[in-house]
């Protein structure tokens, strides 16, 4: 059971592609594994969770894990969609980051 204060954390297949470019983290593509049908599509503007991250970059990110080519997330969505995505936040966590496993596991 979730409160209105609790985030509702979807592990639904979402992929970052990223590269190492000197010192920082590049993301080079955003995977979605749904066409128009999944909890992500929120708005007439597509998939929500590559909006915020082709727009904030790993500012959303709120886990750690080792930097790799391929990094599969899981997100969660704040916000009411009506209004549209600019007053709404998408977080993400990568699914290796080990406290969020070791929460998906009591779930």
């Amino acid at each position: 059971m979730t409160t209105e204060t609790e985030l509702k954390w979807h592990d639904d297949g979402h992929e970052l592609s990223l590269r190492i470019e000197k010192s920082e983290i590049v993301i080079i593509s955003v995977k979605c594994p749904h066409d128009e049908s999944g909890d992500c599509h929120l708005t007439k503007d597509g998939c929500a969770v590559k909006w915020f991250i082709q727009r904030f970059g790993l500012e959303c990110n709120v886990g750690i894990c080792d930097p790799a080519p391929q990094l599969k997330i899981a997100w969660a969505f704040v916000g009411d969609p009506a209004m549209g995505l600019d007053g709404c936040q998408v977080w993400f966590i990568p699914a290796t980051d080990e406290f969020f496993a070791a929460w998906v596991a009591t779930q």
